[in-house]
């Protein structure tokens, strides 16, 4: 495993959903309460873009079908999905948000 810059800090603004693309692979970034978390970008039930979807508190929804994910852990919520989505090991550094692929 290695950390790769991701993104700049402020690319991504406060309870903003943005979606990168980092070495083939699709990564979410979510920044609440200024706390960055980085998870698989699409749902894991049908494939929708998650950051097309709704963040309340720290569950995300999918666009698609309402599947509902915990962003700290990635684990389903609500269903339809059954696979909990990916999460990475992310830091900040230099506010620059490094990813571990």
């Amino acid at each position: 495993m290695q950390l790769y810059i991701l993104c700049r800090t402020d690319d991504v603004q406060e309870n903003e959903l943005k979606q990168f693309s980092l070495k083939g692979y699709e990564i979410l970034v979510i920044n609440r309460n200024k706390k960055f978390y980085c998870l698989e970008a699409r749902c894991t039930h049908a494939g929708a873009p998650l950051a097309e979807g709704e963040l309340k508190d720290d569950v995300l929804q999918c666009p698609w079908h309402g599947s509902r994910f915990n962003i700290e852990t990635g684990e389903v919520v609500r269903g339809p999905a059954k696979k909990q989505l990916r999460v990475y090991n992310s830091t900040v550094k230099d506010n620059n948000l490094l990813v571990e692929l």
